[in-house]
Order: C-alpha cells, then structure tokens, then sequence
C-alpha cells in the first residue's frame, strides 16, 4: 500500500507540475502543447540516460546496431525467390523491401513451415479434398439430392495408341511433330489411371486403400500439369522430350524394364559429375563434349521437373499393373 501511495503522489506531482508550467494563468490547456510538453520530457530523460552511459558501453550498442543492419547476401537467386514466395501465397515484395530483406523474409518461412516434405503437404491437401467431396456426397444423399459423378470417357485400346503414336521413340523423329505426340501419349496414360481409380473408388467409397489410391492420382495431377503446359507451348528440352519418348515407347512396347531404366537415366543422371559439373580443373576434360544434358540429374534442376517426373514414374508403376506383359519385362514394384 505505501508504494501504491507513494506513486500516486508521484503521478499527481508530475500533473501539478505540468498544469504551473502549461497554464500560465489560462483556464485551460490545449492537447497539442500536453503533447509537445511531454514529447521534450522524453528527449531529456533520454539524453539523460545517454550521459549516464560509458564510452564501452556505447560502442557495444554501435557494433550490435551494424550488425543488425549489416545485409545478408542472398544464397537464391531473385527469380528462384519470387517463385517460391508465389508457391506460398505471399507478396513477392513489400514497399521498401530490398532483395536481402525478400530473401530473409522467404527464409524465416521456410523455417516456420513443418518439418514434413512438399510432397508429403501435397498429398495431405488432396486427402482433405476427397473427405470434403465425399462429405458432401453424403450430405447430398441424405437431402435426396443427385450426386453429380464426373463421366468415364471411352478411351483408345493400348493397340490403337501404338497406332497413333508410331515412332514415338524414333531418335530421328521430328522435334515438332514429337511434343503433339508425347503429350496426346500422357494425356492418354493418364485419363487411364484417373478412370480407372474413379471406378474403384465408386465401387468402394469407404475403403481407405481405394481413398490413399485416389489422392496419390489428385497429386499426380497436380503434379503432371506443368508438363502437359510445356509440351503445348513447344517449351520444353529436346534432352528431356526424347527421354519421355523412349518411355512411352517402352511402355507401349511393354517392355517395363526399358521404361524404368530410360525413367533412372532420366531423373538421376549416369555421369560421373551428376548434378552437371563440367570442369574439374583449369584444363578441359578429355571427351568433355560427351557429357550432355542426359547425364544430368534434371530432378534437381527445377522443383517442377522433380514433380513431373515423380508423376510419370507413378504412370509407369499403374502402367505395368494395368497391362500385364511377361515376368522377364516386369520391374518388381512391390518386392
């Protein structure tokens, strides 16, 4: 109780001292000169303080200033930046913001996110997805309404597909002509395990392995679209592209081993240096020319790259479940 007292005389000796000094003989005060009077308080009990503190103590505060405001240098390039921050919904850059501030900002998010991989996030939103479809199912049927179901296509035979995409796996084929072919080849594979799980699903709607299937499928699309956005628009690497021609050649062929292998090569590389290093010193390599783009691990080069490929992997695993060939030509998935 006596240091509640004993504060507040403090606080109203300070309002007395405020009201002789402000009012000089007024009835009244106006709030902009309370406002100026306390603001020149607060300067002297700053520079008060300032006073009080010894030379060591202000060159410590200095240092600590300077290196707080010393710069990180970026380890990303911008445009790797700017497409991460896009991935996660945030601004690419705030008013005032320097590109050592942007990359901070990316990097304490990175850091706050969890511990599991992109992947596995992925595969967790499209697992909410199907629970919110199949409670509104539910919900509908319960009202008596129709449950819209997306309609099954009729799709081409893999005989009529060895057809359509004949020299898929040619390496003299036309670049050109290649990109209609590959994508018309994916596009096909792929509306085949959709609708093949679709009808599974169907059957079982309650079945967690039929609903773990269907999610992997949702991820798969989500996965697969940038390919099919390249090979529209002529973008991709010619490396790449006759890489999935030999894949979808060796998968219209059956030939399930030859896939998985073209797959390896593709994704890990078979180079010494597979992650693209050219030059191990100051002099050229003997047969440095030989070490083009596929002997490169292109699923490090980009994030989308890795997905694709993760997706087409899953295609050749459905591949060769779907259309059984011989044991000799079989990779065993689930050894």
């Amino acid at each position: 109780m006596d240091f509640l007292k004993a504060e507040l005389a403090r606080k109203k000796a300070m309002v007395e001292e405020r009201e002789k000094k402000l009012a000089n003989g007024k009835s009244y005060v106006k709030r902009s000169e309370i406002d100026k009077y306390e603001t020149e308080r607060y300067y002297e009990r700053c520079t008060k303080r300032k006073k009080m503190s010894s030379d060591d103590g202000k060159k410590e505060d200095l240092e600590e200033d300077v290196a707080d405001q010393k710069e990180v240098k970026p380890l990303l390039e911008e445009a790797e930046v700017i497409k991460r921050l896009r991935e996660r919904g945030e601004p690419i850059k705030l008013f005032g913001e320097t590109p050592s501030e942007t990359y901070q900002r990316l990097r304490s998010m990175e850091m706050q996110e969890p511990t599991g991989s992109k992947s596995q996030t992925d595969f967790k939103s499209a697992m909410e997805k199907i629970d919110q479809e199949y409670l509104k199912a539910m919900m509908m049927e319960l009202h008596g309404d129709k449950v819209e179901r997306k309609e099954l296509k009729t799709l081409a035979s893999i005989e009529e597909m060895k057809e359509i995409c004949k020299g898929i796996s040619d390496p003299d084929a036309e670049t050109d002509k290649l990109f209609g072919i590959v994508r018309q080849f994916y596009r096909w594979l792929f509306d085949v395990y959709e609708q093949t799980g679709e009808r599974k699903y169907r059957e079982n709607e309650g079945d967690l392995t039929v609903k773990l299937e269907r999610a992997k499928i949702k991820q798969a699309e989500t996965y697969i679209r940038p390919l099919f956005r390249t090979l529209k628009k002529k973008t991709l690497d010619e490396t790449l592209l006759r890489s999935f021609g030999e894949i979808a050649g060796a998968l219209l062929d059956r030939n399930y081993i030859g896939a998985n292998d073209v797959y390896l090569r593709t994704a890990i590389g078979n180079a010494a240096w597979p992650i693209g290093v050219t030059m191990v010193g100051i002099h050229a390599r003997t047969g440095r020319e030989k070490l083009f783009a596929h002997n490169v691990a292109h699923v490090l080069n980009d994030e989308f790259q890795r997905k694709y490929l993760q997706a087409i992997k899953r295609l050749i695993t459905f591949a060769q479940r779907h259309f059984p060939t011989d044991p000799s030509k079989c990779v065993e998935f689930n050894a």
